[in-house]
């Protein structure tokens, strides 16, 4: 639990205050774990299932039984805060999953509980410390949210390790992303370390926040001294006869050769900028600037602004800026489902922090809940159903239901517009892309000064961008919202193995494949997190990361035990993986004919996301098992990763 026993019994008047905010659905497992009593799971106390993305705090009980839980939670935590023992710490797997059942108003499967107790903490992963282990050295490239995760794993199980970051600080691409309204677009609580806890300001907080917590969780975590800031690892090449990789990094101009036993990439998914091919945009008189390499100190304010754009990031700063300029165009290529949340810009309240912070198990269940609306609770609705009529522009009844919803909503927010909707409606399924959150996007549609271009780009002038159908826009700036190279993954890494064989060769630049998304035979002790197929379709990716710096810790444990040199994943072992991943992923909505996203590569193979839930991925990554690697347990020769030869 997070939650530590306080020194004194609360104060009555305090956490009666702080309850009245709780969430009724949260409150019923911990009444159970607190007291024992099963009665407050039972069908008297049954909540109604979340509807997409919307959650009710009543969980819709009458209000006699919401003021019947509070009143009985006010009393089990009075008496926990005097020194009473929480009567079912650990539940078992059984009883938990009637307890995530009862928090969601659905069945959850027993199946769940191994990986529900490890995410909310009640039984946490912490690695086995190693023997002997100058055996190996670690590479990690990279000190974002993987890194992060992977530095805390390999410290734990006392493995040496360097961290390369070619940024002066940790936090990846919440340190470089830096335009105006970026926020993450999962909750806060959700979007965080299941290690790390943190009284967050907002639901959804914004990029200073997130990129602090990365800071602090690094410094908490005592990892920063193993960190190289300003070293960008440029090329990595396998040595056979030493049984190591030699590691290119350029520091401070200068380029310098490091070795390691293993190398693990963490380098994330949204790393790399990508730019348009538009003819003509180098001759733009203003300013073009790329919203992941925003420059300190740019000012909209009273600019003609072309946003180029229509994702995430195009909505972030159209809403944030939309006030500022003189006028702002909105250059879409295709729409996205957007859907409402009416606590996207709200604040945390000083009561919900409190009763994180100080309830038993509060911070837990909190975090259940949000992960299941946000990541497994959505996942029924991707699955395509073979018989269901595709016109509809949806995959199966579920799907449906949610199209409708979404639709609704568009509506709504369109009073009198037909022409907005006819260009704001998405022409397939929900989840066929990233779901995402409307943060004022109709609002700013429907105001004078703003113009959605759905014309395709021809060409842009020194003063503006023209259209195909001849329509000159004269802007000032131009904003590129055009997203990363998610699909050629490792970009511009350099990456050689055995026998001198090209990984960026292999992948064909934009087809990367690997085992459990983690590592590719022919380039032995070479790990990714955030690797091929690991992109969940909804939800937090925390959640995986987690998961790959479980299985990569453990195995490499298992090499310095066994006096393992190298493992190099199995070719026929690598193959059946990916044939039934890729037979998989052709059942999901995303890879369906009509439907185009980063998901995709250049041949339409889905290569970013997984197929399966997080917990198949889980499931499958919770062990490695050493049968699925050839392993060298000769020719090894010891060198410090961190030595340097000029």
């Amino acid at each position: 639990m997070k939650a530590t026993q306080p020194q004194s019994a609360f104060d009555a008047g305090v956490l009666r205050e702080a309850l009245q905010e709780a969430s009724i659905p949260t409150l019923l497992p911990i009444l159970v774990q607190l007291t024992g009593d099963e009665r407050w799971i039972s069908e008297e106390f049954r909540v109604g299932r979340p509807v997409g993305f919307v959650d009710d705090p009543t969980g819709g009980l009458a209000e006699e039984k919401q003021r019947e839980v509070r009143a009985a939670a006010g009393e089990a935590i009075q008496r926990w805060s005097a020194g009473a023992a929480v009567q079912l710490p650990n539940p078992d797997d059984g009883l938990l999953a009637r307890l995530m059942s009862a928090a969601m108003g659905q069945r959850v499967s027993e199946a769940y509980s191994p990986m529900i107790a490890e995410q909310i903490g009640l039984r946490p992963f912490t690695p086995d410390p190693v023997q002997h282990e100058d055996r190996l050295d670690v590479a990690v490239i990279g000190a974002g949210v993987s890194g992060i995760v992977m530095a805390r794993a390999l410290k734990a199980a006392g493995i040496a390790y360097t961290v390369y970051e070619k940024n002066d600080e940790v936090g990846g691409t919440w340190w470089e992303n830096r335009y105006p309204g970026a926020r993450v677009d999962v909750p806060s609580s959700l979007y965080s370390f299941s290690f790390a806890t943190k009284p967050w300001s907002e639901h959804f907080s914004r990029r200073d926040e997130i990129a602090d917590y990365m800071i602090a969780t690094a410094d908490e975590l005592g990892i920063r001294d193993s960190i190289r800031f300003g070293h960008d690892v440029t090329a990595a090449h396998w040595d056979d006869a030493a049984q190591r990789w030699r590691l290119t990094v350029v520091a401070d101009g200068k380029t310098r050769e490091v070795t390691a036993g293993a190398v693990i990439t963490a380098v994330g998914l949204h790393n790399r900028p990508k730019y348009p091919d538009i003819a003509g945009l180098d001759t733009f008189a203003g300013e073009v600037v790329h919203s992941a390499a925003w420059p300190e100190g740019l000012d909209l304010t009273g600019r003609r602004v072309g946003v180029i754009g229509a994702g995430a990031s195009a909505m972030q700063v159209v809403a944030a800026t939309v006030e500022a300029t003189e006028h702002l165009a909105i250059f879409q290529r295709s729409p996205h489902w957007i859907v409402p949340n009416d606590i996207y810009f709200q604040p945390v309240s000083d009561k919900l922090n409190w009763l994180l912070a100080n309830v038993p198990l509060y911070w837990e269940w909190n975090r259940f809940r949000l992960y299941w609306i946000y990541t497994e609770g959505m996942f029924p609705a991707l699955v395509v159903d073979p018989e269901w009529d595709r016109s509809k522009n949806s995959v199966n009844g579920y799907s449906e239901a949610i199209r409708r919803f979404y639709t609704g909503y568009l509506e709504q927010k369109l009073p009198g517009r037909p022409d907005l909707i006819a260009r704001t409606t998405p022409d397939f399924p929900p989840f066929g892309r990233r779901i995402l959150l409307d943060n004022g996007w109709f609002d700013a549609l429907v105001r004078s000064d703003v113009d959605l271009v759905t014309e395709p780009i021809d060409r842009v002038e020194e003063s503006g961008i023209v259209t195909a159908d001849g329509v000159r826009t004269e802007l000032d700036i131009i904003v590129l919202c055009t997203g990363f190279q998610q699909q050629r993954y490792l970009y511009p890494l350099e990456v050689v193995g055995r026998g001198g064989r090209s990984l960026r060769d292999e992948w064909h630049d934009d087809d990367a494949r690997a085992y459990l998304g983690l590592t590719t035979p022919g380039y032995p002790n070479l790990f990714y997190l955030f690797g091929p197929n690991t992109n969940p379709p909804g939800g937090s990716y925390i959640n995986l990361a987690e998961a790959q710096a479980r299985y990569v810790v453990e195995l490499l444990a298992a090499m310095v035990a066994d006096g393992i040199t190298a493992v190099d994943c199995r070719e026929d072992v690598f193959a059946d993986y990916n044939r039934r991943l890729d037979e998989a992923n052709a059942k999901m909505v995303f890879a369906q004919e009509g439907v185009d996203s980063y998901y995709r590569n250049s041949t339409g193979r889905v290569v970013t996301n997984s197929p399966w839930t997080v917990l198949q991925y889980w499931t499958m990554t919770r062990h490695p098992n050493l049968d699925d690697y050839h392993v060298s347990t000769a020719g090894r020769q010891r060198v410090s990763a961190s030595a340097v030869a000029e």
